[in-house]
């Protein structure tokens, strides 16, 4: 008998064994208009964010992630579903809404036993309280722990809120959003300096003018991704202290690009290159840096990977597990070398609020931008008010905002004016190699027409493949409500009737 009894326990043990390991944890931490340039693993002077570095090192750097739209809840959404930001209706426009027809990655994370929170800014800005929309994508929140932020500083101690969650949630696996508000503006004013970063020692961008008032405007930018890394750290601290960083991933990135002139709520690439790192210490070969092109659409279709569920054909992204468990650096996947980026209506900055409807491919070095109404205005009307930012709607207000409009009639301020809010050709054609603050559109270049036809062409195959209503010659997103809180009509009216309000908004 007692031969029995240790044979039969030694198949228990042996059985336990062959079980397959539990699902991950994922910890999905997003700051709010940071572009890939800006931490100091990518080598940005005066810049320190030694969580991200960490993150980075113990696992993959990704040099080319790339937002599906450079605008907030559009990124937010194609994240959330997976697909590409034409495809969502009003969930491909800030202060729009999410029908729920478009499938989340973490509704089906909890179909599949994940517990799932967030603290901070979630799937936003929207509208959340109708029928058939999405009313909290992302579970419960979590943000009643507040602390003693700086001024301009979001008062919600972040990392606190994720203890918190961690504390109350079950024995299940989790998933945590952990969105920050920072770098958004608005910034208090000098509060970069006064935190010990000098502006004298910061890379401006070449699409900015290189002027004192726009070095101190990055240094405000700066602190406030600093603290956004300072919450991230804390977390990684206190999963590490609890035994769950091992088997967690951890996913750091942004939503779209710094909120300055000529980045955010564009295609160039300060507007969508992403900051990405991914760890995962059970299972992925840590401490490479991956080359291939990597869209915000694959992060659904991966966690569900992961979690053993099945991925919805609706998604358009693809999963990144065979990066991830690759141990090669670089190219890793030769033939994956282009993403497509888009955008539509940002913030109501047209008469009538049409958008700026575009599309962008990036192949190799090369990226080609395509502008469906070249004659709209991009950063929004000269002669029109945004309820949010005045005239240039589309660029948000700061100090670098400022010193443009007061100083575009100078000689050598005056190209630098007319790159961030004048009009642009239905074509734009840049070699990033040699052009990467994209500076010089080739597109009317007889040397480069063979190279432009090309990536049109590639553009073209992917948007209709993808079934972008642009490629059937429709517009649908020039009559979607726009959802500003501060308008209780909601916009149902016609677009005369908006504009009228939108205008008496300043009066």
């Amino acid at each position: 008998m007692k031969n029995i009894f240790l044979i039969v326990l030694m198949l228990v043990v042996i059985n336990a064994c062959k079980q397959d390991p539990p699902p991950p944890n994922i910890l999905f931490c997003i700051s709010d208009d940071q572009s890939w340039a800006h931490t100091s693993f990518a080598g940005a002077r005066e810049l320190n964010t030694p969580a991200f570095d960490q993150v980075a090192a113990n696992g993959i750097y990704f040099e080319n992630a790339y937002t599906a739209a450079p605008s907030c809840a559009p990124s937010r959404a194609a994240i959330l579903t997976g697909q590409d930001i034409y495809r969502l209706e009003e969930g491909g426009l800030l202060f729009g809404a999410l029908p729920k027809k478009f499938p989340v990655f973490t509704h089906l994370l909890r179909e599949n036993g994940y517990e799932i929170g967030y603290t901070g800014k979630g799937y936003a800005p929207a509208k959340m309280d109708m029928q058939d929309y999405y009313q909290s994508p992302l579970g419960k929140n979590y943000d009643s722990i507040k602390n003693e932020a700086p001024p301009g500083v979001y008062e919600v101690d972040y990392a606190a809120n994720f203890k918190k969650f961690m504390q109350q949630k079950s024995d299940k696996p989790f998933f945590f959003w952990y969105g920050a508000i920072e770098p958004h503006r608005r910034y208090e004013p000098g509060i970069g300096p006064e935190n010990g970063i000098n502006p004298e020692q910061i890379n401006v961008p070449g699409f900015l003018p290189d002027s004192a008032a726009i070095r101190r405007d990055i240094a405000d930018y700066y602190f406030e991704i600093e603290w956004f890394d300072q919450h991230l750290q804390r977390m990684l601290d206190y999963l590490e202290a609890q035994g769950e960083l091992e088997n967690t991933i951890v996913v750091v990135t942004s939503d779209n690009g710094m909120p300055f002139p000529r980045a955010k709520a564009t295609l160039y690439e300060y507007g969508t290159h992403m900051p990405l790192a991914v760890s995962w210490p059970a299972k992925i070969p840590a401490g490479r840096k991956v080359k291939n092109f990597v869209s915000f659409t694959d992060f659904g279709p991966t966690f569900l990977e992961v979690a053993g569920a099945q991925v919805p054909e609706q998604m358009t992204g693809q999963s990144l597990m065979g990066l991830l468990n690759s141990d090669k650096d670089g190219w890793v996947n030769p033939e994956n070398n282009e993403v497509v980026t888009a955008i539509e209506r940002h913030t109501y900055a047209r008469r009538g609020g049409l958008p700026y409807p575009s599309r962008a491919i990036r192949q190799g070095d090369w990226v080609y931008i395509r502008n469906f109404e070249p004659d709209r205005w991009p950063a929004g009307g000269p002669d029109f008010k945004s309820p949010h930012q005045g005239i240039y709607g589309d660029v948000d207000r700061g100090l670098s905002r400022t010193w443009l409009l007061e100083n575009q009639n100078e000689d050598n301020v005056e190209p630098y004016f007319q790159m961030a809010f004048g009009q642009r050709p239905a074509e734009e054609l840049y070699n990033l190699s040699d052009d990467p603050y994209q500076l010089n559109n080739l597109s009317g270049n007889p040397e480069y027409q063979i190279k432009k036809m090309e990536l049109s062409e590639a553009l073209k195959e992917y948007l209709t493949e993808t079934e972008d209503p642009r490629m059937q010659g429709e517009a649908p997103w020039d009559d979607y409500p726009y959802y500003f809180d501060d308008f209780p009509e909601r916009f149902y009216l016609s677009p005369e009737e908006r504009d009228s309000l939108v205008e008496g908004y300043w009066q």
